[in-house]
């Protein structure tokens, strides 16, 4: 899938980072008399934020293009020295890994999905942060800091902060064709509904469905064959295996599909955006969760930016922003009564599935699940 270039905002020059000058995307370093913006600064060496010296531009790869137009904007208005910022849209995260792998170093700020960010982290692309002196940090949950403390940390570092909690996936469905919520994900394998439904295009995400579905942990599976099985049972029912979210949602906007695995924030958009009686169910097997995290890739051209970029848009003040224009869920406290000042009671309400007792984390799978699930889902799609 081909990246998207964000449409021009107020004060921000844009380009397809990768393809531009090195020179314009590394910025000059406001508050060096001396001007020798060479200097080699880590995030993690930084003392305060904003430090006292910082650079005038930074690169954002970052998938909730909404929220990153407001973000721009409110950046820049706390920041005036800051006069560029390029940013970039992608729609798998694939691709922002796949520049880092190929030794891409023009990118500063990403935000990046979980088993990501623990694949980048372990192969040193990404720069440890300074979260003790992080007021994004402070803000999050306990569940959120104790996750991020798990399975983003390395040598006693953390190398992300999560910017929103999100299901993985939702299992969304349209309120005209059901006379109570689905309460388990075996209505996707319901022939009554064959032909209105569709699945994921993504292994880990399918076939943790179908681990859910067959009684199975969706982190530590102990028969593929199922999996693989009952996966192929309910290949028939399907409309498509989409992998591009918008595509999906207007799916659902359409009535091409009643009942599918999404992702709460699309689900959101489609019900207060798109005013479709479109909604979520959390099933009885329970709720699959993950974040989309702020991380600097390692050797990042503007450090110190970056790292204020993250600081910035990890307040409380800008996470319910991103509920507001996009549905998903920042991971702070007093969820309800933030959400408020942006939004209805009736819509912050649909932020109410973060039930521990009914959450499951999706943990980074190891080499040899991630192979079978692959493998599986190969066998799967080629029908």
């Amino acid at each position: 899938m081909t990246p998207t270039i964000n449409p021009t905002t107020r004060r921000t020059v844009l380009g397809a980072i990768g393809s531009g000058s090195a020179l314009a995307l590394s910025g000059c370093l406001i508050g060096d008399d001396d001007d020798d913006g060479d200097e080699d600064v880590r995030p993690i060496d930084l003392e305060s934020i904003p430090p006292d010296e910082y650079e005038s531009t930074v690169n954002v790869w970052n998938w909730y293009t909404d929220w990153v137009d407001w973000h721009v904007d409110e950046f820049q208005d706390t920041y005036e020295d800051i006069d560029q910022i390029n940013t970039q849209a992608y729609s798998g995260p694939s691709e922002w890994y796949s520049q880092l792998e190929a030794g891409n170093d023009e990118i500063d700020n990403i935000c990046a999905t979980n088993e990501w960010v623990v694949r980048a982290m372990n192969n040193d692309y990404l720069e440890p942060l300074p979260v003790d002196i992080m007021d994004a940090w402070d803000v999050l949950t306990p569940l959120a800091a104790e996750d991020a403390e798990e399975y983003y940390s390395m040598d006693g570092e953390i190398y992300a902060i999560p910017e929103s909690i999100v299901m993985q996936p939702s299992l969304t469905y349209n309120e005209d064709y059901f006379d109570s919520p689905p309460d388990s994900w075996s209505i996707l394998w319901d022939e009554e509904f064959d032909g209105m439904m569709f699945m994921e295009d993504w292994a880990e995400v399918s076939c943790r469905v179908a681990a859910l579905y067959t009684g199975q942990d969706p982190n530590d599976p102990d028969d593929f064959e199922e999996i693989e099985e009952v996966l192929m049972q309910q290949r028939d029912f399907n409309v498509t295996y989409w992998n591009e979210f918008s595509s999906a949602m207007e799916m659902f906007i359409n009535e091409e599909v009643v009942v599918g695995p999404l992702r709460d924030g699309r689900t959101w958009m489609a019900r207060y955006l798109e005013d479709s009686p479109i909604n979520y169910a959390v099933p009885e097997e329970g709720m699959m969760y993950t974040y989309d995290n702020f991380v600097i890739p390692e050797g990042a051209p503007n450090p110190r930016a970056s790292t204020m970029w993250i600081e910035h848009g990890g307040q409380i003040s800008s996470r319910i922003q991103l509920f507001a224009q996009m549905g998903y869920v920042p991971p702070i406290e007093n969820l309800e009564d933030e959400l408020t000042e942006v939004v209805s009671e009736e819509e912050a309400s649909f932020a109410d599935w973060l039930d521990p007792d009914e959450l499951i984390f999706i943990e980074p799978l190891d080499e040899e699940t991630l192979e079978r699930y692959d493998e599986i889902w190969t066998t799967v799609v080629a029908g």
